[in-house]
């Protein structure tokens, strides 16, 4: 039976310093449950309410608590019904397999940040390398903008123009999103490489913009007085484009 302890430190998990600290983050929801469970990653428990296993009764290793239980345990306003405290994972040395690997300069919104790993995978990229300050990667909003991708996409968290200066030099193409480039539709060669979409605010950053060695933009149509795309928007159309 969960004991109220553990009740609260489940819901201490909604901040980014006890899952520092604890080494846990939290996976709300039927499908996210599902695909975390035929994933590698290493589920400590899994709670549901009597409610949601009547409906889901395959659900066997999942411990019954009830709503008022699953209420306190639980960061979402409506609880799904099950919820799992899930351990998070040692990082290792950036190993990129994909043709095109997207990277996250600052992105700051947890909704953009998981729409575009969520994304990514869509277009088969299956490796995402973040600069060390995009917003964290287990935060709750995050995990549920993925809607499972996470559990497939590698995502390293690094010094980025460290990263991207190298992959420079060994001669690797570097696209990045600007306002001033080469039309993203007119291209006439798509060498693999890295895709760097900047943060939703500034842009990618000065400190990135000597690493880049494609500069791509999405034109306007039509005179639209619109400044700037969405990062997640303007990630899924450079995707779209870059792997057609």
């Amino acid at each position: 039976m969960i004991t109220k302890n553990t009740i609260k430190q489940i819901a201490s998990l909604r901040q980014q310093k006890f899952r520092k600290e604890l080494g846990l983050f939290v996976v709300e929801g039927r499908k996210m449950t599902e695909e975390l469970l035929h994933s590698d990653f290493d589920t400590v428990e899994l709670y549901a309410t009597e409610a949601f296993l009547k409906d889901y009764p395959s659900f066997t290793s999942a411990e019954p608590v009830s709503e008022v239980q699953m209420q306190q345990m639980s960061g979402l306003d409506t609880p799904p019904g099950i919820l799992a405290v899930v351990k998070i994972p040692k990082q290792g040395d950036i190993n990129t397999q994909s043709r095109y690997v997207l990277a996250l300069d600052g992105i700051a919104n947890p909704g953009n940040m998981g729409t575009l790993i969520r994304t990514a995978e869509w277009f088969g990229i299956r490796d995402v390398v973040c600069s060390s300050d995009c917003v964290e990667l287990w935060n709750p909003k995050v995990v549920q903008a993925t809607m499972g991708s996470l559990f497939r996409v590698k995502v390293w968290s690094t010094d980025l123009v460290a990263y991207l200066r190298k992959a420079k030099n060994e001669g690797k193409a570097v696209y990045g999103a600007l306002l001033e480039g080469e039309n993203l539709f007119q291209l006439n060669e798509k060498p693999e490489g890295i895709i760097v979409i900047g943060s939703e605010s500034h842009g990618i950053r000065t400190d990135v913009l000597p690493c880049i060695t494609h500069p791509i933009t999405i034109p306007h149509v039509g005179g639209s007085a619109t400044e700037s795309l969405n990062a997640a928007v303007a990630g899924a159309i450079i995707m779209a484009e870059m792997t057609r």
